[in-house]
């Protein structure tokens, strides 16, 4: 069996999409299909459940998810460790980093966590949290450094995971300032007449993930209507500032804009949302390097 045939298939299970999948892993749709249909037939048993609209995961897609990552990962750890002990690894270390914090948060905690001379060259990976997912899942990347709420779905269980709090951040709904510096708009819940402009996020942001579950737990929707969508905190922000509606930005990234006001908070704190910083890791043994830079990360963390 071709081992990437199980890349494919945690792919897929991230993108829910053939074309997005197919693009990702450098290939047709034709024959990114013929693989997932192979896999299905080898395991004997659909994994997806396909629609003119939706890909889906069966419950059997859902139950090989996890093994399907795990092993992947095991594989490229038995190969780092094989290397380890060959004295032919070179030093290094690959962490993955949603975009916002790859340009906040993290380049002020890696001085403080990544010593050069103990960890060598560091590789930070910025992209989507849907696919800085995926990375951790298929054992790319051996950290992953994100948002995170217990009320938002993630794939990353903590039987298969560990992950410890290294920082602490807050969604605040944000809008440009209007005369007197007032809100050019603000949010509310259950006002009757026209919804807000809302600036949205993808369905591939943990940000987004966020908020829908946040929303969704307290029933209490703000009276919203989405008008633009990005992955890209930063993208929401610059949007916001134009005017165009109200933006639920980290405000480790909008506190500059805050200061100069540029921006000015659209409601009350009763619409912010604390979140988290966290580490995330695979719940199995990494290498020396990998291991050593987890319990520096743990130590400074208080854990």
């Amino acid at each position: 069996m071709d081992t990437g045939i199980f890349e494919d298939f945690v792919v897929l299970c991230s993108e829910l999409n053939f074309s997005a999948a197919a693009s990702r892993r450098n290939m047709t749709q034709p024959a990114f299909s013929r693989r997932i249909k192979t896999l299905e037939e080898w395991i004997g048993t659909p994994l997806f459940q396909r629609t003119s609209r939706s890909v889906v995961l069966t419950p059997a897609g859902r139950a090989l998810l996890p093994r399907a990552g795990s092993m992947l990962r095991d594989l490229k750890q038995a190969r780092e460790e094989a290397l380890e002990v060959a004295g032919k690894s070179a030093k290094s270390l690959t962490i993955a980093s949603t975009h916002v914090l790859s340009f906040t948060f993290v380049p002020r905690w890696m001085v403080q966590t990544a010593d050069p001379a103990t960890f060598g060259a560091i590789s930070l990976i910025s992209d989507s949290y849907a696919e800085c997912e995926a990375l951790l899942l298929r054992g790319e990347a051996p950290f992953l450094v994100c948002h995170a709420h217990p009320t938002a779905t993630t794939k990353l269980s903590s039987r298969h995971f560990l992950s410890t709090r290294i920082g602490e951040d807050r969604l605040v709904p944000l809008t440009q300032p209007g005369p007197g510096q007032l809100p050019r708009w603000t949010v509310s819940r259950d006002t009757p007449g026209e919804p807000t402009p809302y600036l949205a996020y993808a369905p591939q942001s943990g940000l987004g993930r966020i908020l829908e579950a946040e929303w969704r737990k307290e029933d209490q929707r703000p009276n919203l209507k989405a008008i633009f969508h990005s992955h890209l905190a930063a993208t929401l922000k610059e949007v916001a500032k134009e005017g165009q509606g109200i933006a639920w930005v980290p405000l480790s990234l909008a506190e500059a804009d805050l200061a100069a006001e540029k921006l000015v908070l659209a409601g009350t704190a009763e619409f912010e949302v604390p979140v988290e910083i966290r580490l995330f890791r695979p719940a199995t043994r990494l290498g020396r390097q990998a291991e050593r830079f987890w319990e520096i990360a743990c130590t400074q963390a208080g854990v």
